[in-house]
């Protein structure tokens, strides 16, 4: 099966809804934001991304609440990984490494840096697991897969 390639200019969402059972949490996220590429080559004139430009990125500043146990809004960092589905099994950089497709979402971890509160009571979860949907914004597909 043909997937479209991450390209830099790619958006990614951070989708709002976090589970960590039993407590589930709610991010205020950023605006989508575009990708950065570095795999050397590019697709459509945009250079395509590789995991690392996904999995290197650190958001911090993201507000979150635990309604209704902790209302008010504390703040933490997003980390995003590139799972198995969203890797190029047959498009790699001359250097061997995976190409990003677009597989599904990308997993998301939340670590409260501020957490959220009901003074006295403060959310004591060290990690929130979530998801982000990718954008690849195009003007015709471009896919990578196998040569049929």
């Amino acid at each position: 099966m043909q997937k479209l390639v991450v390209r830099e200019g790619d958006l990614v969402t951070l989708v709002v809804a976090l589970t960590t059972p039993p407590v589930s949490a709610t991010l205020t996220p950023p605006p989508p934001f575009p990708l950065q590429g570095s795999a050397g080559f590019r697709v459509e004139g945009h250079v395509a991304c590789v995991p690392d430009d996904i999995e290197s990125l650190r958001i911090a500043g993201v507000g979150y609440v635990v309604p209704p146990t902790f209302p008010l809004a504390g703040l933490g960092t997003v980390e995003l990984k590139v799972p198995r589905g969203n890797r190029a099994q047959y498009a790699r950089t001359a250097q061997g490494k995976e190409v990003v497709v677009d597989g599904g979402p990308l997993d998301l971890v939340f670590t409260p840096t501020t957490p959220a509160s009901n003074p006295p009571a403060k959310d004591e979860v060290k990690k929130y697991k979530g998801t982000a949907t990718l954008t690849c914004v195009r003007g015709r597909p471009v896919t990578a897969g196998p040569a049929s």
